[in-house]
């Protein structure tokens, strides 16, 4: 597997952990229906996934900035969806990557 199908299948992962956290109905942790954080996350992730692709590598201020936005409405039982963004950064690599 080349690093650029690395990353792109880390992106394809974190979108299907988000999707299926909008199929459950996630809640946030202050117990608001999580759907308009998910949705903004799907987007921002599809368009980082097409980004980091097309330059070889992912923006680690964007992870960074986006696993702290995500923990701040995450329930602390949903940890799959930071754990994606995780794999995104393992996978970044590339000259975008520091």
């Amino acid at each position: 597997m080349t690093a650029g199908t690395t990353l792109a299948a880390a992106f394809d992962h974190a979108i299907a952990q988000v999707d299926r956290a909008l199929a459950a109905e996630l809640r946030t942790g202050a117990g608001e229906p999580a759907a308009p954080e998910l949705a903004r996350l799907r987007a921002l992730l599809v368009a980082e996934r097409a980004a980091a692709v097309a330059r070889g590598g992912v923006d680690r201020e964007w992870v960074r900035e986006t696993v702290r936005a995500v923990a701040a409405w995450t329930p602390d039982s949903e940890l799959s969806l930071l754990a994606a963004l995780g794999g995104i950064a393992r996978a970044g690599g590339g000259p975008a990557a520091g």
